[in-house]
């Protein structure tokens, strides 16, 4: 029996790596590296983080979560059919091309899926690339995981979405040119789950609990493509996105509550998708609205020079600068824009001094030794008048 299970779970496997979803997440990061990396350039004539930055966020940070709800959908014996896994693996292609990142949370994979699933089913559709219908409550259990999977975008977000932007200059509606940072990241969690059909029977009375009447499961590991993005020019990228995953997690607590109850009362896991749809997509639109409507963030200041971004491994990284964080002083003079601060750089290549204000408006005294080799303007981006900007000084 147990020699059984051992080979379901390596079948299981090795269903994922015959999933589109798997190799599609793997194009999707890198083309979505290369055309970073090119805008940067563009903008900035450097790249600041190497093209497969967004390949390096697609596994690691998705495996452990991974495993977590796998311990959670094998305990609970949830089950998905076919024609689930493979409408979800359309509408995630189909999303991604639309709005790239935009819409690959589970409220809209997930969601779009069921919806199509379940009119389907209701009209009596027959598309032989679904295989069949449904059952009910294997829709049931698709929501329940929706909403486990939206809390767990939320804390994707809050851990790693809020590390290594990109940063973007951009016109403003005054026609000034402002920094912000676009913030694009996807994660691929997979997750076991049972197809109601295969050698294994349940070991318990209880279980499964989310598929009734079915007595034979194989396992299948279904990846998941989750993502999102957003653009960011009126405070700092990184309290941007810890606040917009507190609002995810919020929401996907809410749609898991309401979609575990959808298991006895069906019609509460058409109110959760409902909600899960409308509700990420109104977090989303309240974060365009409030980025509009407030003032930019980084732009040129009186009182010194608004750090951008930090290039990696560059002089600034070592001596610990801070993107939003404002040099004022260098080398005991005042650096009130770019050209200052490079004239007071020359004043002593072999050490730098710097006074610092950080985000919460306090000084701080940075200071470290400069090499032979080291980026000429200690490796910041910083807002650039629109003459830089058009390419006739590269920083």
């Amino acid at each position: 029996m147990t020699q059984m299970w051992i080979m379901e779970i390596l079948k299981g496997i090795g269903k994922m790596f015959l999933h589109p979803i798997f190799y599609y997440s793997i194009i999707l990061a890198v083309i979505t590296g290369l055309s970073r990396v090119k805008r940067e350039r563009s903008d900035f004539h450097i790249r600041v983080n190497d093209p497969l930055q967004e390949l390096r966020f697609l596994f690691p940070a998705g495996l452990l979560i991974g495993f977590i709800l796998s311990i959670i959908t094998v305990g609970s014996g949830l089950t998905i059919s076919y024609s689930i896994v493979t409408m979800l693996a359309i509408i995630t292609i189909v999303l991604s091309l639309i709005g790239n990142f935009r819409f690959l949370s589970p409220a809209f994979t997930i969601g779009f899926s069921f919806v199509f699933l379940f009119l389907a089913k209701q009209l009596n559709w027959n598309l032989p690339i679904l295989s069949g219908h449904p059952s009910d409550n294997s829709l049931s259990g698709f929501i329940v995981l929706l909403g486990l999977l939206l809390i767990v975008e939320g804390i994707q977000m809050m851990r790693n979405g809020s590390k290594k932007f990109s940063p973007i200059l951009r016109n403003s509606r005054r026609g000034l040119v402002v920094g912000a940072h676009q913030v694009k990241r996807i994660w691929l969690i997979p997750v076991f789950c049972f197809l109601p059909i295969g050698p294994l029977t349940a070991p318990f009375e209880w279980w499964p609990t989310f598929d009734f009447g079915t007595s034979s499961y194989s396992f299948i590991l279904v990846p998941f493509a989750v993502g999102f993005q957003q653009q960011i020019q009126s405070t700092l990228p990184q309290l941007a996105v810890k606040r917009i995953g507190k609002q995810v997690i919020a929401l996907g607590i809410l749609i898991f509550a309401i979609a575990v109850s959808g298991m006895w009362l069906p019609i509460l896991s058409i109110v959760a998708v409902i909600i899960a749809i409308i509700g990420r997509g109104w977090i989303s639109y309240r974060h365009r609205v409030r980025e509009n409507a407030a003032p930019y963030y980084f732009t040129p200041r009186k009182n010194g020079l608004i750090v951008l971004a930090v290039i990696p491994h560059s002089p600034a990284e070592k001596l610990g600068l801070q993107t939003g964080e404002i040099i004022y002083k260098c080398n005991g003079q005042l650096t009130g824009n770019k050209k200052e601060f490079y004239k007071s750089l020359q004043k002593n290549r072999a050490y730098c001094k710097l006074e610092v204000l950080n985000s919460e408006g306090e000084v701080r005294f940075v200071q470290g030794a400069l090499f032979e080799g080291d980026h000429h303007e200690l490796g910041i981006l910083t807002v650039e008048d629109r003459k830089k900007w058009n390419g006739n000084e590269a920083s």
